[in-house]
Formats: C-alpha cells, sequence, structure tokens
C-alpha cells in the first residue's frame, strides 16, 4: 500500500506542478505582465518555452530534493528518461512513424465532416502558427515541445508507474495525462492515441529518442503543411481522397509500431512499406508525364492521325506499357538486385488449369457487364459504363494488342510487384485488400466505386497467382474478362430477363470455378501440361522471399 501512496504523490506532485505552473503562467502573469505579455502572445512557441523551461526548473529542484531523501537509490531525470542511443534502423521506423502520423492527422482534421464538427483542430494550428518567425515555430514545437512532454510524460510519469503497475495500466494512464494536459476537447482525443503510440514505441525501444523523433517529425509535417500551403490544398479534396490517404497512412503507422512491439522482423516491416512507396512513385512519375502529356498533348495533337486515334485511344497504354516494364527491370535490378522477370515468376500452369482459369475470366466479365445493365447500378455509377465505352471503342485487332499487352503490364506490376511487396510482411487477405486500395488509387484516382470494383477484381487475380504461383494464372483471367467485356459491349445487350439469366448462371459458374480452382491449386508441385515459356523451377514460397 505505502509503494502505491508514493507513486501517486509523485504523480501530484510532478503534474500538479506542470498544472500549476500554466495556470499561474498563463492566467496571471502573460496578461498582467505588460510588454512580455504581448510579446510571447504574438510569439506562442516562445510563450510555451518559457512555460515549459519554469515547470523543467521547478521538477529539476524537486528530483534534488528526492536526491537527498532516497540517496543511493536516487535516479536523475536523464537516467530515468533513457537517452540511450538507437540503431539507425528503428530512428528510421520512429521518424516514419511520426511522418505518417503527420500526414494522417493533416488529412484527417480536412474531411468536411471533421472540419465542420471540430473547428477546434484548425484553431489550434492557427494559434501555433502565431509567431513572427516561422523557425521560431520549428524550434519550438518540434523541437523544445516534443523534448519537455516526452521527458516528463514518457520518461517521468509512465517510468514511475510502469515500476508499481501493470504495463497496460500505466501506459492507459499516462495517456489520459497527456491529453488532459492539452488545450481543447478535439485534441485531447487525439492526444490519447498519441500517447498510447507513444508510449509502446518507448517501451520497446527503451529510449525516450524514439519518441521524441516521432513526435518531433509529427508536428514537423503538420506546421510545414499549414506554412507552404497544403492544408488549404487539402481543404478542396473530396473527402474519400483524404479518407484513403488517412487510411494508408494509419495502416503504414500500425505496420511500424506492431513491428516495434514484436521486435523481430523490423526491417521486413520497413523494407515493405520503402518498396510500396518506391513502385508508386515510380509508376506516378513516368505514368502521368507519359499519358498527360506526351500522349494527350502531342500524340493526340497530330492532326493526321487524331481522329482515328480518338476511337482507338487505348493503342496509348501500349507504348508506355513496354516502357513502363523496362523502367521497372531495371529500377528493380538497381534497387532490388533481382530479375523482374523472375520476381514475376513465368512458371508453367498445366493446360487443363488454364482453361478453366479461362472461363473464370468470361464468366467474371459476363458477371460484371451484366450487374451493371441493372437500371438502378446503370444510373447511380455511370462511371463504369463510360470506363468499358473508353476501353471498347476500339477496332478489334487495336483492342486486342492493347489486351495482350497491358494484361501482362497489369499483372507484372499488381501481382508481381505490389502484391509480392505486402506478402513479405502481410497475410494473404491484407494483401489482397491492399492491393485493391493501390490499383483504385492509381487507376481510378480512389473513385469509392470504382476502388470497390478493383478491389473484388485484385481478389480473385490475387488467389489465381497466389494459388498458382505464377503470373500467367492472373494473366489469363484478366485478358478473359476483358474480352468479355468488349464481346459483350459489341452486342448491345439491354436490360431484360436475359441480363437476370446471365447474371445467375455468371454467378455460379464464378463461385464455382473459384472453388474447384482452390481444392486443386497447384501450390508446391510440378505441372504435367503446360503453357510455354519462363522458368518452371521457381514454385512454392520462395516469391515472397524476392522482394
Amino acid at each position: 500500500m505505502k509503494k502505491y501512496l508514493t507513486m501517486i504523490g509523485e504523480l501530484v506532485l510532478l503534474l500538479g506542478t506542470f498544472l500549476g505552473v500554466s495556470i499561474v503562467h498563463n492566467d496571471i502573469i502573460v496578461p498582467n505582465s505588460g510588454a512580455y505579455g504581448e510579446f510571447v502572445g504574438k510569439n506562442l512557441p516562445i510563450w510555451i518555452t518559457v512555460m515549459f523551461a519554469i515547470t523543467s526548473a521547478l521538477i529539476a529542484i524537486i528530483f534534488q530534493v528526492k536526491k537527498r531523501i532516497v540517496k543511493e537509490r536516487y535516479e536523475s531525470i536523464v537516467q530515468m528518461s533513457n537517452f540511450s542511443k538507437i540503431s539507425k534502423l528503428d530512428a528510421t521506423i520512429t521518424t516514419l512513424v511520426g511522418i505518417f502520423t503527420g500526414i494522417f492527422f493533416i488529412c484527417f482534421i480536412k474531411l468536411s465532416f471533421i472540419e465542420e464538427a471540430t473547428p477546434d483542430f484548425d484553431n489550434y494550428i492557427n494559434m501555433f502558427m502565431n509567431s513572427q518567425s516561422f523557425i521560431v515555430t520549428i524550434i519550438g514545437l518540434s523541437i523544445i515541445g516534443p523534448l519537455f512532454e516526452e521527458v516528463l510524460f514518457r520518461g517521468i510519469l509512465f517510468n514511475i508507474m510502469r515500476r508499481k503497475m501493470p504495463f497496460i495500466f500505466a501506459l492507459v494512464v499516462q495517456a489520459v495525462f497527456y491529453a488532459y494536459c492539452q488545450p481543447n476537447l478535439s485534441v485531447q482525443f487525439i492526444s490519447f492515441f498519441l500517447a498510447i503510440m507513444y508510449g509502446i514505441l518507448y517501451y520497446r525501444l527503451k529510449s525516450i529518442w524514439s519518441t521524441l523523433l516521432a513526435a518531433g517529425f509529427m508536428n514537423t509535417v503538420i506546421f510545414v503543411a499549414k506554412q507552404y500551403g497544403v492544408l488549404d490544398f487539402l481543404s478542396d479534396c473530396p473527402d474519400h481522397i483524404l479518407m484513403l490517404i488517412a487510411g494508408v497512412s494509419l495502416f503504414f503507422m500500425i505496420v511500424l509500431v506492431r513491428a516495434v512491439w514484436k521486435g523481430d522482423n523490423k526491417s521486413v516491416d520497413l523494407r515493405m512499406i520503402g518498396n510500396l512507396l518506391l513502385w508508386t512513385f515510380v509508376y506516378s512519375a513516368f505514368y502521368y508525364p507519359f499519358i498527360f502529356i506526351v500522349w494527350n498533348q502531342y500524340v493526340m495533337g497530330i492532326d493526321a492521325i487524331s481522329p482515328w486515334l480518338g476511337r482507338n485511344n487505348v493503342i496509348g497504354f501500349i507504348p508506355y506499357d513496354i516502357l513502363a516494364f523496362v523502367i521497372y527491370y531495371y529500377i528493380m535490378k538497381w534497387v532490388n538486385k533481382k530479375d523482374l522477370i523472375q520476381v514475376s515468376n513465368f512458371s508453367r500452369i498445366s493446360l487443363k488449369n488454364a482453361v478453366l482459369i479461362s472461363i473464370l475470366g468470361i464468366a467474371m466479365g459476363v458477371w460484371v457487364q451484366m450487374f451493371f445493365k441493372i437500371p438502378y447500378f446503370e444510373k447511380n455509377y455511370p462511371q463504369f459504363d463510360q470506363l468499358t465505352v473508353y476501353l471498347t471503342d476500339a477496332l478489334f485487332l487495336v483492342y486486342f494488342a492493347f489486351l495482350i499487352v497491358h494484361s501482362m503490364y497489369k499483372e507484372i506490376y499488381f501481382r508481381a510487384m505490389i502484391y509480392n511487396v505486402f506478402r513479405t510482411a502481410m497475410p494473404v487477405w491484407v494483401s489482397v485488400i491492399g492491393t485493391g486500395i493501390v490499383y483504385g488509387g492509381l487507376f481510378f484516382n480512389w473513385d469509392i466505386a470504382l476502388t470497390i470494383y478493383a478491389t473484388l477484381g485484385a481478389l480473385i487475380f490475387s488467389f489465381m497467382f497466389e494459388w498458382y504461383k505464377s503470373i500467367w494464372a492472373p494473366i489469363i483471367n484478366e485478358f478473359f474478362v476483358f474480352a468479355a467485356y468488349y464481346g459483350i459491349r459489341k452486342l448491345n445487350v439491354a436490360y431484360g430477363p436475359g441480363v437476370v439469366w446471365a447474371l445467375g448462371i455468371s454467378s455460379v459458374v464464378v463461385i464455382g470455378l473459384m472453388v474447384y480452382l482452390w481444392k486443386n491449386r497447384e501450390t508446391g508441385r510440378e505441372n504435367e501440361q503446360s503453357l510455354p515459356t519462363g522458368q518452371s523451377d521457381r514454385v512454392g514460397g520462395e516469391l515472397h522471399a524476392e522482394l
């Protein structure tokens, strides 16, 4: 009982000192000090720096008094907080945690329903931007502020509680303390979860540097975004874009914190995130300039061929796909020291399964086209019809060439690269959903309906790749899906009983073939009859160690 009373006394004294200084400084000294109050009122980072300095001095005095009482059992603030060096890997992880947390925060607060319901977030940021120098703001909020808060709440208060009570209880209570000391309810809500995250990082890495890096970089992202107009830009972004960026950032945060908590394979999780960022960046850096500038502005601007290209615009993807593949190949050679052909794994699959996968693709194509003939979906989701028209308006030979090249390109990129990267650290279901979200973002600008469509397609394509460990399986599947789109589009099918029957039959075929292909998957064994090409010696789990 005595140890708990001692702990409570220490907590009350230290936390009370901080709150007492806040009240005296903020409510008495500043309003009644003339020039000083006016100066710090225009430089809020200096205001909090002075307040933190006074509190730090008083806490240092308290610790000196404690030293005289406990004598040889005394532990200084620096020793208790533990400023021991952390590894480069851990420093990288905690820095990225801070960056992704900052990105999550600025997207979250700009969601229309959050911005309307909680103006406190904007007021909080604007309040701290009240400074005559942005450099002073960054020093105050990204260095001095985190240093004080992390030493007090994690280094001192959390450690005092952790030595006397279970970890989970101490983790939650320090988060409550941290949240309570924030200026408004909205920030308190976010701060509680931040403190949980900081507590986990500190507990596992056993150094205050871990949370200093995370908190410092998070604040830097937020206030740099405000200074350079990123927050204003995000105010004009659609909610679904903000939600998906926030969701991706949250996913990366969870992956990295989980890696720290587990303690093993941290480099695997970090490499996964690095490769995902690398391949999405490379895609964007080449796709948008080529398609929207080189093709749409220059090639489509050639009068002699412009009318023909207008009808057969998908032909522009053929040179893009080939050039992109070459770029991916050499970047993977340079960065990952891997061969993209080997990573893709063009190993053989049986002729029987190739035929069944083809039939599955046709049934999938029929199902999608019939589903969007239903009047409700046709009216409310016209983007599917627009997508189909764009793809299938081309001449047959043009579409056929596009289908061959683009099916190979998409499956190599999304299965051999993106999906395989996810699978190095994530289970199948996370990898499938993640691949679908990346697909929806890169191809459909995260339109919600089209992203769901992309994720459902990614589910089946990824299962084909997972079950048969060969890129041929999803390539064949995708080829026949879009071949079915073309055929059905040319038939000009109208909604009626035939559409309902086709939808029902294709549903049965898709489900039946998926079950059969799962039960007869070829993972881990050689195949007798096969498609030509490739390296048949690459089977099983080797793929997922490639990246």
